[in-house]
């Protein structure tokens, strides 16, 4: 049985803190380490790009197919949806500032890694790293609780199941671009470098 959107993009909560969960960890190791590593630097910006790869996508799934067909579907609804309507409103552009400030932090810990990798030795760059790490993860516990716990099952009670449906094409649409223009992008950077003719 295939899954809800709900459930698809809890899923995809629980995979990104654990992403983050092994990020802390790396910075961890680096942390540890009288003579910072090259190679634990460069597994670092890895797991960073991946990260913030991940969230992106995450973050267009939610704010281009959830949020503005959810609140569409809400304002369509009866006088009571008009309520449900103005809370979600409030708590779906909250949660795209949550956004943003996952992806600013990602952003800073990519900016300091490279800092790190290409010649700073000191201890104080690696502690910026974790607090930086330990502020995203908990942005990111908090962001996925709130939407876990209180958005999305107040969405799945007040949605139809063909609102539901319609919500799931939008993503699945989403994942097949996604899907689509990285199956591309190889041929393009070929193209780009003069190596297909």
């Amino acid at each position: 049985m295939a899954k809800s959107p709900f459930e698809e993009l809890r899923d995809e909560h629980s995979t990104l803190l654990a992403e983050g969960r092994d990020i802390q960890s790396t910075v961890r190791a680096l942390l540890g380490r009288e003579e910072k590593s090259l190679g634990v630097s460069a597994i670092l910006e890895d797991e960073l790009e991946m990260f913030r790869r991940h969230l992106q996508m995450h973050f267009r799934k939610e704010e281009e197919c959830l949020f503005p067909e959810a609140q569409r579907m809400i304002s369509e609804g009866a006088a009571v949806g008009d309520l449900f309507g103005r809370f979600f409103g409030e708590e779906a552009e909250d949660d795209m500032s949550a956004h943003a400030a996952l992806f600013q932090r990602t952003s800073e810990m990519l900016e300091v890694t490279a800092v790190i990798g290409e010649s700073d030795r000191s201890q104080s760059k690696t502690r910026e790293l974790m607090a930086l790490g330990n502020l995203m993860v908990g942005l990111l516990e908090r962001h996925a609780a709130k939407e876990d716990t209180l958005i999305f099952p107040m969405l799945e009670k007040s949605l139809t199941a063909s609102q539901i449906a319609e919500i799931q094409s939008r993503l699945d649409e989403l994942a097949l671009s996604q899907d689509l223009a990285e199956s591309t992008a190889p041929q393009e950077e070929l193209k780009k470098l003069g190596g297909e003719r």
